[in-house]
């Protein structure tokens, strides 16, 4: 299954939404940690996500359905004002938040 990141910006409101982005992303099969071949896991940027799906348009569509579903559980707007969604292969990264596997 291919592998994906998303990056995006949450419209700023009062209280704000993205605890409840990030319950709702990874329910719907994103992740904020990624596993390197270390066996570690790093922490990604804020509003960095992680997930495999079979293709490009179910990431998009999984993005979504968490937006709507914090939407939902909100009971008010939630807008995902800009987003990427890219498919990669080879990837390099670093964080300072760190966990063994």
């Amino acid at each position: 299954m291919p592998n994906y990141v998303a990056s995006y910006d949450l419209k700023e409101t009062s209280p704000d939404p993205h605890s409840v982005f990030l319950k709702r992303a990874i329910a719907y099969g994103w992740s904020c940690w990624i596993l390197a071949s270390n066996n570690v896991w790093y922490r990604l940027p804020n509003t960095t996500l992680v997930g495999a799906f079979n293709n490009l348009a179910v990431a998009e569509m999984k993005l979504e359905s968490a937006r709507v579903a914090t939407q939902n559980e909100l009971g008010r707007a939630v807008t995902m004002s800009k987003w990427i969604i890219v498919d990669y292969g080879s990837v390099r990264f670093n964080s300072d938040e760190r966990q063994n596997a």
